[in-house]
């Protein structure tokens, strides 16, 4: 059993460098084919006030997809956890604390925000915008990642917003499953619906982090189908009481700011 910490150790992060994976995508450093962001959300985040009395928040973390490093997720609940019994003097100290560790971590500047209850509680769950793909009648066995499922539909150029709840894919440090909501937008020739489906089903046992899967599916659809423009969003259900939420887009785009039923 893995010693849980409830004093503050910013020790416990730990990073792994993005490059790695990118490169067997044939992403390069310094040419990125998207700009981006990865945002988390901790719902089991709690301090002690100079006085002892503890606070909670909701507290979002804002890591820009060109910074050179990730951080694990297990790692990040057990920082996180370390502040429990950790008394601040004032939210704007756990705030500064918070974005100067996570930074360090992601070599990458990283915005926090702390959100009260009362203003998580104003927030409603969201439809997402577009058009569902899970009322096809496909049919598949194929469960490892096959991007040979994408295809063209027709050369017509359309502007489409389509998106899929029966996204799942596994930790590769844990073998647990990772289930998400994905949204694909894209301006170019028709993509085909049934294979696109197909598709992101084939991750059904594909091990992968979730930033390091988003930005996959990214370049399959960027390199197999050739849009004139196009962004991914995926909205991960929590583990550890934390969501991850990765976008990367390939114009300047703002990811969807919403919760999804599972969230």
């Amino acid at each position: 059993m893995a010693e849980y910490i409830t004093t503050y150790t910013p020790s416990l992060l730990e990073s792994l460098p993005r490059l790695d994976k990118r490169q067997t995508l044939g992403i390069t450093e310094d040419s990125l084919p998207f700009g981006g962001i990865d945002i988390w959300n901790a719902y089991e985040f709690s301090w002690l006030n100079n006085k002892g009395k503890p606070e909670v928040a909701l507290a979002r973390f804002r890591v820009p997809a060109k910074s050179k490093m990730l951080v694990e997720s297990k790692s990040l609940k057990l920082y996180l956890g370390s502040y429990s019994q950790t008394p601040f003097g004032h939210r704007s100290e756990v705030i500064s604390t918070l974005e100067s560790d996570l930074s360090l971590a992601a070599q990458s500047a990283v915005v926090v925000e702390l959100m009260s209850p009362e203003h998580v509680m104003q927030d409603s769950i969201g439809v997402m915008p577009g058009n569902s793909m899970d009322g096809l009648d496909i049919e598949i066995d194929d469960y490892y990642w096959n991007p040979d499922h994408l295809d063209i539909a027709s050369s017509t150029i359309v502007r489409e917003s389509v998106y899929t709840h029966l996204f799942k894919s596994l930790c590769p440090l844990t073998g647990q499953p990772d289930f998400a909501s994905i949204q694909i937008e894209y301006n170019g020739p028709t993509i085909d619906k049934a294979g696109l489906l197909k598709y992101l089903v084939s991750y059904r046992q594909h091990a992968e982090f979730a930033e390091q899967v988003i930005e996959r599916i990214f370049m399959d659809i960027s390199n197999r189908c050739k849009p004139e423009r196009l962004s991914v969003q995926g909205q991960f259900t929590r583990r550890g009481g934390i969501d991850i939420n990765p976008f990367r887009a390939s114009q300047a785009d703002r990811p969807t700011d919403l919760r999804v039923w599972r969230q």
